[in-house]
């Protein structure tokens, strides 16, 4: 099938509805390796960053909670923009690739950061071009699927993401013992473009909207300017911003086992902080492991239980990581720690992605994307810098405490109102 671009050339599209013998359309594996790329990219320096800040620039913990924070919550406010370009201007799945090219150059600025003001800047500017190609990427990627094979196309689109993780963390983790901490991390941060860059070339080549999605808004009364969202998802979002400010980075957890794995030194000998560094990206690598062996799993479980106690039993399933970092475990509970957050983000991001596919009206669905983004993004920003606050000037057990309070909130509004409350007319509960 061909479109017309904007100066009358005949675009190729991808065939958006047919599909192959899983079920996934072409578009469905486009955004899929695209992930992968991506993934591989921002995952090769992510668990690098918050060890580069504290021991290379000296920056303090708090430090690395302000910028992850800060960027997850510019991820997230500037949805709801890019969710009125998605419902309002044609060819929009160009605001898509924008977004993937600026997160991959933002990122490779990073080896050329002296101090972490620089980085803090570089990273919430990767992170407001990962948000604003969110909305229009899910949207797509709901459009393209039925409902009854959603999970199973965002638990593709997952699996590949997390499989790209495995990928750029195995690739830092080459790096460092090679080359040390100090020696290593500018040159992960340069290298990281290049997956990125393929990102960015997949996408460009393989994804495109489908015909019968987004619809084009010509007036206020449109279709794509709809009413209010309906009162269930209104409560659910009560509920997903409770959860985000328990739901810290897991960046965080992966310092906090690095410095105890320097402090307990579990393997003997002399281990200094490049060693400690790769100690906790290996325990990284098996969370990004487990996280992509469970993402299909959990799509499969998402079409057929995709109800509001599937989401209560993901939030809940992150309060045994919370202990695991209140009891300070050491390696053996790291181990633990990380399989069970991997098992947790992947049944999390595939059951809330599907329940919100299902609980609006397609019309609503990138604004409801766009304000959960933001309100997620709202929570996790307050709740890490809480907890990053709390572990520098009180104590560990304390600050993981606080999000352990967070999350069981969260499963109390999901039980007590979001149950409770009917789904819209004509949608599944």
């Amino acid at each position: 099938m061909a479109v017309t671009g904007p100066v009358g050339r005949a675009e190729e599209r991808p065939e958006s509805n047919s599909r192959d013998r899983r079920g996934f359309s072409p578009l469905v594996w486009g955004i899929a390796w695209t992930s992968l790329f991506s993934d591989w990219s921002y995952e090769m320096l992510l668990p690098v960053l918050p060890f580069f800040l504290v021991y290379v620039l000296a920056a303090p913990i708090v430090v690395v909670a302000l910028v992850e924070g800060v960027a997850v919550f510019a991820q997230a406010i500037i949805q709801p923009v890019s969710s009125a370009i998605v419902r309002t201007v044609p060819g929009r799945w160009r605001g898509g690739l924008a977004g993937y090219a600026s997160t991959t150059i933002a990122h490779g600025l990073l080896a050329l950061a002296s101090s972490w003001p620089v980085v803090f800047a570089l990273r919430v500017g990767a992170w407001l071009g990962r948000g604003w190609r969110q909305p229009i990427k899910k949207t797509i990627l709901a459009r393209a699927s039925s409902k009854e094979a959603a999970g199973g196309s965002f638990g593709l689109e997952q699996a590949f993401d997390s499989i790209g993780a495995v990928l750029g963390t195995a690739v830092a983790v080459v790096l460092v013992l090679s080359e040390g901490l100090a020696g290593s991390a500018r040159t992960i941060f340069a290298l990281s473009v290049i997956p990125g860059a393929i990102a960015v070339a997949v996408f460009a080549r393989r994804v495109r909207e489908p015909p019968e999605a987004l619809p084009t808004v010509t007036t206020g009364s449109a279709p794509g300017s709809p009413g209010p969202l309906p009162p269930q998802f209104r409560w659910f979002l009560v509920a997903a911003t409770l959860f985000g400010l328990g739901f810290f980075n897991i960046l965080l957890a992966v310092l906090n086992i690095g410095e105890g794995v320097q402090v307990s030194n579990p393997l003997g000998g002399g281990l200094n902080e490049s060693d400690a560094v790769v100690v906790a990206l290996l325990v990284y690598l098996l969370y990004n492991l487990v996280y992509a062996g469970a993402s299909l799993p959990a799509g499969r479980l998402a079409d057929r239980r995709p109800g509001v106690r599937s989401i209560a039993v993901a939030y809940a399933l992150f309060l045994p990581v919370d202990a695991l970092l209140i009891a300070e475990t050491g390696l053996a509970g790291a181990v633990a720690l990380m399989v069970g957050a991997g098992l947790q983000i992947a049944l999390l991001d595939v059951i809330e992605s599907t329940w919100i596919s299902r609980a609006v009206p397609p019309e609503q669905a990138a604004r409801a994307f766009a304000w959960f983004g933001a309100l997620r993004g709202l929570g996790t920003l307050v709740g890490s810098v809480l907890v990053g606050v709390v572990w520098e000037w009180i104590s560990v057990p304390l600050a993981f405490g606080l999000s352990a309070t967070f999350v069981l909130a969260a499963v109390v509004v999901l039980f007590t109102r979001v149950a409770r409350t009917p789904a819209a007319p004509s949608l599944p509960a």
